[in-house]
Order: structure tokens, then sequence, then C-alpha cells
């Protein structure tokens, strides 16, 4: 964060488990305007005196139109996740910046599949919910793929699939996220657009494979997380 970026306290208005050790933590807007997709920096000096101890960027994954912003992540032993978790009701987060093309809002638009690695599925959560709001269709597949049955959101997709009969997802448990499960779950990847998310090194591997094999690829990534944490 540079010393001229607008810095914007935000008020804790909830938080909640939603599977496993992944935490949705509520905060007001403070006026923000984000487009579904997009990634927010945040800051808890209480965390510690540098950057990487009290400093992390988050896929927003609420739509806009809820009009709360929510960051869902692992609560994991570090010293920021242990301070985000400790904020009660009432506590702020300082919010800066607003970064990413990781979106989805042509209308209409051709189908495309989406994959998501473990908590990679917050900006799909935050377009879906967008698009489905706004009345557009949902031509996607999604390859949700977890390392357990804990899988955060599941009901909501599964709402939103009922909803949208062009929508479908299929969730993997327990299967390594490779290019080659990806085109043999989704063969249509060939020929769609494929937006990946998940741990940094998956998504820096898997869409270099996909990319050289002829497959479009929009990417977001999760530093912090691997194979064995996303």
């Amino acid at each position: 964060m540079s010393d001229t970026e607008k810095v914007t306290n935000l008020k804790l208005l909830a938080s909640h488990s939603e599977a496993g050790n992944v935490r949705t933590f509520v905060f007001e807007t403070g006026g923000l305007t984000w487009t579904a997709g997009q990634a927010q920096g945040y800051r808890l000096p209480q965390a510690g005196d540098t950057d990487d101890e009290n400093q992390r960027w988050f896929t927003i994954a609420s739509a806009p139109s809820e009009h709360e912003i929510h960051i869902s992540t692992r609560v994991s032993e570090s010293k920021f996740k242990q301070s985000l978790n400790a904020l009660q009701v009432g506590d702020t987060i300082q919010s800066f910046g607003l970064e990413g093309d990781f979106t989805w809002e042509e209308e209409p638009s051709a189908p495309v599949v989406l994959v998501a690695g473990g908590i990679g599925i917050t900006p799909f959560r935050s377009i879906l919910l967008a698009r489905s709001t706004a009345g557009k269709k949902l031509n996607a597949t999604l390859l949700y793929f977890n390392r357990t049955d804990e899988v955060p959101f599941r009901s909501e997709l599964k709402a939103l699939e009922d909803k949208h009969p062009e929508f479908t997802m299929l969730v993997v448990i327990g299967e390594p996220i490779s290019a080659d499960a990806i085109l043999e779950h989704a063969p249509q990847a060939h020929s769609q657009v494929v937006y990946l998310s998940g741990p940094e090194p998956m998504v820096e591997n898997v869409g270099s494979d996909l990319k050289e094999r002829g497959v479009q690829v929009k990417q977001d990534w999760f530093p912090g997380y691997d194979d064995k944490s996303y």
C-alpha cells in the first residue's frame, strides 16, 4: 500500500462459518463500487509491523447487489488471519485499492467453463450471483475441485443450478487439479473460455498447460495456498 493510496475503514457487521475452516467476514462497503470478480487490499495494523504480516488482498466474495463486502477465507495460523478472526462486530479493517479483470459481464455471452480450486470459488460466487440478480444467463459449467467434502457455498451454488437450467456444477472431491482433469470433466473447454481460480502454483501451472493446448484462459490466483491447503 502506497503512502498516497486512499484508505477506508470498514466496520465488521457479522461473521459466520461456511465449511471446514472457511469463514466469511461481512463488512460495510464504505461506499465502494466494484465489479463482481474484483479484489481489494486490506490491512490490520494489529497483525504486525510489516506489510507481509498486516496486509492481504482478497477477491470480494459478495455480489455488488448484496451491498456488503464479504471476505471469505480459510482461517489459518497466520498473524493476519488470526487478527481477522479476532475482530468483533463494530471493529474495523482498513481497505485500499481495487483491482482485477477476472470478470464475466458479457450479455448475451458464449458458454464458459469456470474452474475453482477450493477457496478459489470466491470470485465465482460473486460473479454468478451478480449475473443471476441482473437477470443474465449463467451459460457456464462450474468445475469445483475440493480436497475434502467440506465444500464452501455448496448450497448457494446448488440453488443457482436449480434456478438456471443452463448452469451446471460438478463438485470434484480429492482429485488433483490438472489440465487433463479439466478437459476430461469438461471437454467443451477446448473451444470455450476457461476461468481458472485457486492457489497460485496451480493456476500458473495448469493455466500454462491449458494455454499450450490452445485453450483460452483467464486466471485469478490466491497467494499463500498450495495443493495441500486450498
